[in-house]
């Protein structure tokens, strides 16, 4: 076999390697986000194309929080959290099974993944009396207003 390139066969894998290290290195990366509490770090959450779109309404009483989850087969697990009273925090960890048959072959295709989302509020607002319903993956979160406004 005859090279038209003077290079060595690993050269090319040295610049894969190379290229790999970068990318990690700025998906690592960390990151000076005011929203984060002190010693959270942010996370790789998920390799596909999935956010948690959220939208934030107020009324006189209340805050309305909702927020746009993933739907699908498989077994998810939805947190919420509120981290302080202008702050709430939204997990998603979903775990799909898939289980396949072709010409006689058995496979299982296992995907994982975690979406968190900090969101803030506009009003400072109270845990209890907090509410929340899920329904065709749009979740609502109904929270008290900590000091309602009177008319």
């Amino acid at each position: 076999m005859v090279r038209r390139f003077h290079r060595s066969i690993y050269d090319e894998l040295d610049e894969l390697r190379a290229s790999m290290d970068y990318l990690y290195q700025l998906a690592l990366e960390p990151t000076d986000d005011p929203l984060l509490p002190d010693g959270d770090s942010p996370e790789i959450a998920c390799q596909y194309v999935h956010n948690l779109n959220s939208e934030v309404t107020g009324n006189d009483d209340e805050v309305t929080v909702t927020v746009d989850t993933v739907p699908g087969p498989g077994n998810s697990k939805i947190s919420v959290n509120l981290m302080n009273e202008t702050l709430i925090r939204v997990s998603l960890d979903l775990e799909e099974i898939e289980d396949r048959v072709t010409e006689g072959n058995r496979g299982r295709e296992q995907r994982v993944f975690s979406l968190h989302r900090i969101i803030p509020l506009p009003v400072p607002v109270i845990k209890r009396g907090a509410r929340m319903s899920l329904r065709h993956g749009v979740l609502d979160i109904h929270l008290k207003r900590s000091h309602p406004v009177r008319r």
